[in-house]
């Protein structure tokens, strides 16, 4: 009895403990039913949650610290070759103060950029508006395009858009534009380039028009001339296209409508006059013309406007 004494106080003693405290000291099996032991997963386990924490928290501040477009848009989405600029606006947020910021022009569904500009260190958390020509690093090419934002911090990180944000933005870019902006028509045959006249034939392209229908630059240049003849042309200018061997010509324009002097430089789509009916005219229209070589200069020639109206007339 002496001996069983202490082997019975030590089996009663073990049963005693609770089950969880075995778990935890790692030689005893949780208890059936004891929900404190279920977490605990041996005895590394409290450790191993404290690593699952601290890594969620890590991969949040990873997440947070990402930078991420919250704006993005084009102001003016067609652009004209020596036209008024359009404005990208945009806006990124991030951690980081400051990224490396570049605008790539791509062809739909072209991945290799035609145009990549570089925007240089740009602020986070403000909202830029970018100048946009067309005309950067030389002038794009005539149609349609897409405008993509990419950017990265200091540490490399990229870009993300915010679920709202459009990936591209579409442009389109033109390098004329139709020289009314408002409702017109051709007219018969009697309007047409080489039409016959009293002693001539018709050098240009009459475009019927209600009086006072704007009447603007095809293209941009240097005006040449701005004048009055009251026996033919009425009120007139002439434009000397930049950057391409043509002049434009715009007779019968309203009296007091004339916006543009002599030796002033104009933009694409800038408002030369309005439709009118002075000097020799017989209803209110445009009389239109394009001279290659200059006009009335020694190698200067008219042409038919008629081909180059109808090509600005589908995208103006």
């Amino acid at each position: 009895m002496r001996f069983l004494v202490p082997v019975l106080a030590l089996a009663l003693g073990a049963s005693a403990l609770p089950g969880s405290a075995l778990a935890a000291d790692g030689g005893g099996v949780p208890a059936e039913g004891d929900s404190t032991a279920v977490p605990a997963q041996g005895g590394t386990g409290g450790a191993e949650f404290g690593r699952a924490r601290r890594g969620k928290e890590r991969g949040s501040r990873r997440r947070r610290g990402k930078l991420v477009l919250t704006e993005f848009s084009l102001k003016r989405r067609k652009l004209f070759f020596l036209g008024r600029p359009g404005r990208v606006i945009y806006r990124i947020e991030g951690r980081a103060r400051r990224a490396q910021v570049r605008l790539h022009v791509k062809r739909p569904g072209v991945r290799r950029p035609v145009r990549t500009i570089r925007l240089g260190t740009r602020r986070t958390g403000v909202t830029h508006s970018i100048r946009l020509t067309g005309r950067e690093g030389g002038a794009l090419p005539q149609g349609r395009y897409v405008l993509r934002l990419s950017a990265r911090d200091r540490r490399g990180r990229g870009l993300r858009r915010a679920a709202s944000i459009a990936r591209v933005v579409e442009l389109r870019f033109l390098h004329h534009r139709f020289p009314l902006a408002g409702s017109f028509n051709y007219g018969g045959s009697g309007a047409r380039f080489g039409a016959p006249r009293s002693g001539h034939t018709h050098q240009g392209q009459d475009l019927a028009a209600a009086e006072g229908t704007p009447i603007v630059a095809p293209r941009g240049g240097v005006v040449e001339t701005v004048q009055y003849q009251a026996s033919g042309a009425g009120h007139y200018a002439v434009l000397d296209g930049a950057r391409e061997d043509r002049d434009y010509v715009f007779m019968h324009m309203r009296s007091g409508s004339v916006r543009v002097r002599a030796g002033q430089r104009v933009r694409t789509g800038q408002r030369i006059g309005e439709v009118g009916n002075t000097g020799r005219s017989f209803g209110a229209h445009l009389h239109f013309e394009v001279w290659r070589g200059g006009w009335f200069a020694s190698r200067g020639r008219p042409v038919d406007p008629l081909p180059l109206l109808r090509a600005w007339d589908r995208w103006s």
